[in-house]
């Protein structure tokens, strides 16, 4: 029997986060469990902070966006344990993965952020990546860093165009050759 709700949680994103092979964001795990009901946000900030502190698991932060992995101490805990989380509870956590899995994927694969690098002066990075792999990168210095958040909002909204439009100026044939 798990000795607290809390140890309820830690596994529960543990075993979220062994169910997939790449990064999730904190959101797309506490949509979860606060959507099922377990357990206040708070409750689940503290988990995340837990098995941080505790090397279960590894972060990585954008200006806007935390998106955590399993570590290999934090695999072995879960193997220990596994039993500790009901079928019940596995099975949901495949169901919501199977059923928002294609959301997920295109919320990890367009991604946005920014830097100082110093005064006055901002650099933009935006991807698009499938599995790992980089299908777009464009980098933009900017002069402040509103305009930094706006290029990572519009980038949010207009990947797809902006994708669309680079291939096909760098595609088009008629475009005339430079010696």
């Amino acid at each position: 029997m798990i000795s607290t709700p809390q140890t309820l949680f830690k596994l529960m994103i543990l075993y979220f986060l062994d169910s997939v092979e790449f990064s999730l964001s904190n959101a797309i795990i506490s949509d979860y469990i606060l959507g099922a009901g377990y357990t206040d946000y708070f409750n689940i900030q503290k988990a995340f902070s837990e098995l941080e502190d505790e090397s279960l698991i590894i972060s990585t932060s954008t200006h806007k966006t935390t998106y955590y992995n399993i570590t290999d101490d934090g695999r072995k805990t879960l193997e220990c344990f596994h039993y500790e989380i009901s079928k019940d509870i596995k099975n949901e956590i495949k169901e919501y993965l199977k059923e928002h899995f294609r959301d997920i994927v295109e919320a990890l694969s367009v991604v946005s952020d920014y830097t100082r690098v110093r005064m006055n002066e901002y650099f933009v990075s935006c991807k698009i990546t499938e599995r790992d792999q980089v299908l777009a990168s464009v980098g933009l210095t900017v002069s402040d860093e509103e305009t930094a958040r706006t290029v990572c909002g519009n980038w949010a909204d207009h990947n797809n165009d902006i994708y669309s439009y680079l291939i096909k100026i760098l595609l088009n044939s008629n475009t005339p050759q430079q010696d």
